[in-house]
C-alpha cells in the first residue's frame, strides 16, 4: 500500500493533486489543516492511500466462508469510516473561505477558533449561523453572541441519584473506558460524603476477577457490595434496597463483538425507571470512533453521556458534538485516576473553558 500527503490552499486542490498523482483509483484516508511546520506547502493537507492490485488479488478458493466473513466486515467498517471523513470534508470545504463575505475578520476568525476544538463542522455552522441572526448585519457583540449560542446548546445532566430522581446509577461503556474507578469516584464525592447508605455492584463476569478491584473498593469506603451475574439477581437486590440506598452498577465492558452478550442486561437496564444509565466514553476518541460507539450502546437507553481521560487530549469539541447530536446531557468529567479528586460533575461553565482553555490546560481548569 502507497501512502502520501499532498498540501495545497483548498481541500479540493490536495485533492486534485492525488488524484493526478495516485489516479482515480486513490482512497481518501484523511484530510485536515496542515501541521504547522507543514503549512508552507499549503493551509490543507489530505491522505491517500493507493493499494496495488496485487494486494487485493487473492484467488478465492484460499479463503474459506469464515475468512471472506471477516474481510467483507472489515471492508464494510473501512467504507463507513471513509464516508464519515468525505461527508467532513464536504461540509469543511463547503463552509470554507468567504462564507461570510460581509463579516469581517471575527467570524471568520470564531470558524477556525471552534473548528480547531474538533467540533462538528456543521455544527459550528448552525452556531455561527444562529450569532449571525442575533447580531444583526454589522456583528457588533460577536463574541457574546457566539458564547451564548454554544452555551445554549450544552447539556448537562443534574445532581447524581437526588431525592426526586433514579435511586440507581449504571455506568454503561466498551473496554477500558474507566468505567470502575469513575463509579469508585461517584461512590467517594457523591455517596460517602453525603452519608448515603451505599452499595456497590458489580456485574463485571467477563474478566477474571473482574469484581474484586470493586470489591476492593468498597471494603475500603466500608460500603456494602455484591457481586452478581443475572439480571434476576440485580433486580432482586433492586427491590431490596428500593427507597433505602443509593446502588451503583458496574458493567461489563462489551467490545463490538460482545454486544449479543449485553442484551439481557441492557434491556433490564433500560426499562427500569429508577436506574439512570451513564453511558462512559474517552473523550480522547476520534469522532466517528465515539458515534460507533454511541450507536451500538443504544440499546442500554442511556439517559446521558460520562467523559473520562480529558487529560489525554485538548480538544473537547468532538465530545460537545456527539452529546448536541444525540440531545443527552454529560453527568460527570473525569481527569485521571486519583481517586476521588480526578471527577467532577458537569457544568456549562466547565464545558466552556474545555472548549477553548486559554492559559491553563482543560484539566488544570476543571480540577480548579
Amino acid at each position: 500500500m502507497r501512502i502520501k500527503s499532498f498540501y495545497a490552499s483548498t481541500i479540493e486542490g490536495a485533492l486534485a493533486l492525488a488524484r493526478r498523482e495516485l489516479g482515480s483509483e486513490a482512497m481518501l484516508v484523511e484530510s485536515r489543516h496542515a501541521p504547522l511546520a507543514m503549512r508552507h506547502l499549503g493551509e490543507y493537507e489530505v491522505v491517500c492511500a493507493l493499494v496495488p492490485e496485487a494486494e487485493t488479488a487473492k484467488p478465492q478458493a484460499e479463503e474459506d466462508a469464515g475468512a471472506h466473513d471477516v474481510r467483507l466486515a472489515s471492508e464494510l467498517a473501512e467504507m463507513r469510516r471513509q464516508l464519515d471523513v468525505m461527508g467532513k470534508t464536504i461540509t469543511r470545504s463547503a463552509w470554507s473561505g468567504a462564507r461570510w463575505p460581509s463579516a469581517g475578520p471575527e467570524i471568520s476568525e470564531w470558524h477556525a477558533r471552534l473548528m480547531a476544538t474538533d467540533m462538528d463542522g456543521e455544527l459550528v455552522h448552525q452556531i455561527l449561523d444562529a450569532a449571525e441572526r442575533h447580531c444583526g448585519p454589522q456583528f457588533s457583540g460577536v463574541d457574546g453572541a457566539i458564547t451564548a449560542e454554544i452555551e445554549q446548546r450544552i447539556l448537562v445532566n443534574g445532581p447524581l441519584a437526588s431525592a426526586s430522581g433514579p435511586r440507581a446509577v449504571a455506568l454503561a461503556g466498551p473496554p477500558g473506558a474507566g468505567k470502575t474507578t469513575m463509579l469508585t469516584k461517584m461512590a467517594v464525592t457523591w455517596g460517602l460524603a453525603e452519608r448515603r447508605a451505599l452499595t456497590l455492584v458489580s456485574m463485571d463476569d467477563f474478566r477474571v476477577a473482574g469484581a474484586d478491584q470493586l470489591r476492593s473498593y468498597a471494603t475500603i469506603l466500608g460500603a456494602g457490595f455484591q457481586a452478581l451475574d443475572s439480571v434476576g439477581a440485580l433486580a432482586q437486590l433492586l427491590d431490596e434496597h428500593h427507597g433505602k440506598r443509593l446502588v451503583l452498577i458496574d458493567t461489563p465492558g462489551y467490545g463490538p463483538r460482545d454486544m449479543d452478550r449485553a442484551a439481557d442486561l441492557a434491556r433490564f437496564l433500560s426499562t427500569r425507571p429508577e436506574i439512570a444509565t451513564h453511558l462512559v466514553l474517552t473523550a480522547s476518541m476520534k469522532s466517528a470512533d465515539l458515534s460507533h460507539v454511541a450507536e451500538r450502546f443504544d440499546i442500554f437507553r442511556p439517559s446521558c453521556l460520562l467523559f473520562t481521560r480529558l487529560d489525554e487530549t485538548a480538544c473537547f469539541g468532538t465530545a460537545f458534538s456527539l452529546s448536541v447530536r444525540l440531545g443527552k446531557p454529560i453527568s460527570f468529567l473525569g481527569t485521571g485516576q486519583e481517586i476521588p479528586e480526578d471527577a467532577a460533575p458537569a457544568t456549562k461553565e466547565r464545558i466552556l473553558s474545555l472548549l477553548w482553555p486559554r492559559t491553563l490546560s482543560a484539566a488544570t481548569r476543571l480540577a480548579a
